[in-house]
C-alpha cells in the first residue's frame, strides 16, 4: 500500500520549506499505523529499528561529507575527507577551502548519486538521481534533494538505491542480529532480488535494501 511510499510526507502535505509544516522538525507527524508483527518481504519499513550503535564508519579519502554538531559557522558546511589524524578526520571544506580536523561523530556522509526506486504514487520519479545529505535514525528516512528541487524530500531506504562504495550501517536483521550496527561497503544492487551485495570485513553478503542506511 501507500505506507511504503517515500514521498508521502511531502507530496501529500506541501513542501519542506516555505510556510508549510516542516517534516524535519522534531515532533513531526508519523504514520498512525502500528507496526505489524508479521515477518516477510511485505513488512512495513517502520518495523526496522535504525537506532543502532556501532563503530566508526571509517570513511575513506575522497568521501563527501557534511560537518554536524560542531561549534560556530562551520556547522553544516560540506567538504571532502582528505586524510586522518589518529581518530580524527581531516576535511577540506568546499565553501572556503579551509582544512579542519573533526571526530567521527562530527561528519555525515553525503551520497551524491543515489537513485529513486520503487515509488508507487509518483512512479515517474523512479530512476531519477537524488542527493542524500542526512539520515534520521529516529524516523528512518533520508533527507534528499532531487535535481532542480527547491527543498528536501523525505525518502525511505527501500525507495533508494545507494551506489557502489557507499559506506553503510546494518540495522533490523532478525535472523542475524549480531550484524546490526556493523559497518559495511556497498558493492552492487540486484533489482531482481531487491538486495545489496555488501562487503563486511572479509566476506561478501547479500542484504535487503531496507536493512542498511548510509550514515
Amino acid at each position: 500500500g501507500g505506507n511504503g511510499d517515500a514521498f508521502s510526507d511531502l507530496f501529500g502535505g506541501g513542501r519542506a520549506a516555505g510556510g508549510g509544516r516542516n517534516p524535519f522538525e522534531r515532533g513531526s507527524r508519523r504514520s498512525s499505523k502500528r507496526p505489524s508483527s508479521r515477518r516477510g518481504s511485505g513488512n512495513d519499513l517502520d518495523e526496522v529499528n535504525y537506532q543502532v550503535q556501532g563503530g566508526d564508519m571509517s570513511y575513506p579519502n575522497g568521501i563527501p561529507v557534511k560537518l554536524i554538531n560542531v561549534a560556530g559557522r562551520q556547522n553544516g558546511m560540506e567538504g571532502k575527507i582528505v586524510g586522518r589524524n589518529a581518530h580524527r578526520y581531516r576535511v577540506r571544506l568546499k565553501q572556503n577551502n579551509a582544512l579542519v580536523e573533526v571526530g567521527g561523530r562530527n561528519v555525515q556522509q553525503i551520497v551524491e548519486e543515489a537513485t529513486l526506486y520503487g515509488l508507487q504514487s509518483r512512479p515517474e520519479l523512479n530512476g531519477q538521481t537524488v542527493r542524500l545529505v542526512n539520515f534520521d535514525q529516529a524516523n528512518g528516512k533520508y533527507q534528499g534533494f532531487l535535481d532542480g528541487s527547491d527543498g528536501p524530500q523525505l525518502i525511505r531506504p527501500q525507495n533508494v538505491i545507494l551506489p557502489p562504495h557507499t559506506r553503510v550501517r546494518i540495522a533490523g536483521l532478525v535472523n542475524r542480529p549480531e550484524f546490526n550496527g556493523e559497518v559495511a561497503t556497498i558493492l552492487s544492487y540486484s533489482k531482481a532480488e531487491m538486495k545489496y551485495s555488501i562487503q563486511l570485513g572479509g566476506r561478501e553478503l547479500k542484504i535487503p535494501n531496507r536493512n542498511v542506511f548510509a550514515g
